[in-house]
């Protein structure tokens, strides 16, 4: 349950050419606790509210300049603006004018010479209605954004995820089956090889997977520590050195020692292994692949760089677009699912950075994102 303190504050603009009006509706309003906004022209009232949506209008019907009637009609046919409930202030009382007011969009009205208590009544009754109105189309793009998220992991769990598991249960059933013989000189270099590289492909899709949903809805806790780049470096190479031996591709560690960000261990320890995974799947062999590190003010930048196919200018922007499933085969046709470097995206902005892509068709790519800068040593007790 939301408490007062966790309320959004709530502006109300009063439109209304007399001055004794605007200035007690407005006491009323700041009374409430609301915060009002004054508006006596009725010809610049759109661009004031333009400029500070509020959370309910009070629109007084005759006016000089232009009437309550023709400003609600232009109101409600503004994008920005249509869907503020407006409440009439009249002198008018006959049935007719209340009624025209309704039909162009008001949600109510009230006479004047009007009474403190029952302005206030109306104008609680439709903040409240505006606000939970507001509070379930949250909620209704929430469960939206929630069911987007489900369906693609459905998606890519369905695809591939199953892809290399079906390719290592037929291996081994092809092993099982006699097909291929366990005591042949190529079993441990090929079948073997092909095996942990396919599982290794399904683990780092399900560890990106789990990192992705939890980021997506919101889960996912982000601790600032001390980190070692260096260390985080040479991690890195040992998780990936099967596939960079395979491949017969130099790794060059050039991370200065020492070289300290304030950072979170796990998601960047998650951005450093899939950008180096892709390096290694786009880089042919007797390639080389590097990660660099920078200091730039307070900021280090990361940098992964490949000699590898490189990358095509109209590609580029959509290997970081979230809503596009963008993924290619690699040098000795590795499949991806592109879902690695959308997920080093939102982990390095989650960790105040943002990365960035520069690449050559046939010269190479580096991937890189800036990290804070960590304190001294002692900064931080």
């Amino acid at each position: 349950m939301e408490t007062a303190a966790q309320l959004p504050p709530v502006n109300i603009a009063v439109i209304d050419d007399e001055t004794m009006n605007l200035e007690l509706i407005g006491f009323i309003i700041g009374q409430m606790g609301h915060e009002p906004t004054l508006i006596q022209d009725s010809t610049m009232a759109l661009e004031q509210l333009k400029q500070q949506v509020p959370n309910l209008i009070l629109l007084d019907v005759q006016m000089p300049k232009m009437n309550g009637f023709e400003l609600c009609g232009i109101i409600k046919g503004n994008k920005l603006l249509k869907e503020i409930p407006i409440i009439f202030i009249t002198g008018m009382d006959r049935t007719e004018n209340k009624i025209k007011g309704l039909e162009l969009g008001g949600v109510d009205y009230v006479t004047k010479p009007f009474n403190p208590m029952e302005l206030k009544a109306r104008i609680k009754t439709h903040i409240d209605l505006s606000l939970a109105r507001k509070k379930v189309e949250d909620q209704a793009q929430r469960l939206l954004e929630d069911l987007t998220l489900k369906n693609r992991i459905f998606s890519i769990i369905g695809h591939d995820l199953r892809s290399p598991l079906g390719a290592a249960k037929l291996k081994l059933d092809f092993i099982l089956g006699g097909l291929i013989d366990p005591k042949s000189n190529d079993f441990l270099d090929d079948t073997v090889y092909e095996l942990s590289s396919t599982m290794d492909e399904a683990l780092n899709l399900l560890q990106n997977l789990l990192g992705w949903g939890k980021s997506e809805s919101g889960q996912l806790e982000v601790i600032p520590e001390r980190l070692d780049l260096h260390d985080l470096t040479q991690q890195t190479y040992r998780l990936l050195k099967l596939p960079l031996t395979h491949k017969n591709i130099v790794f060059l560690d050039q991370t200065p020692e020492p070289t300290h960000a304030f950072a979170d261990l796990n998601t960047i320890r998650t951005v450093l292994r899939n950008l180096v995974s892709n390096a290694i799947k786009f880089t042919p062999s007797g390639g080389t692949i590097s990660i660099n590190a920078k200091r730039r003010g307070e900021k280090v930048i990361m940098e992964v760089v490949d000699t590898g196919q490189g990358i095509a200018k109209e590609d580029l922007k959509k290997i970081l677009n979230p809503n596009e499933h963008f993924s290619k085969l690699g040098t000795e046709q590795e499949p991806g699912t592109g879902l690695g470097l959308i997920l080093c995206q939102s982990f390095v902005k989650k960790n105040g950075g943002t990365l960035k892509i520069k690449s050559e068709v046939g010269q190479g790519s580096t991937f890189y994102f800036d990290l804070p800068m960590a304190p001294p040593n002692g900064a931080l007790d």
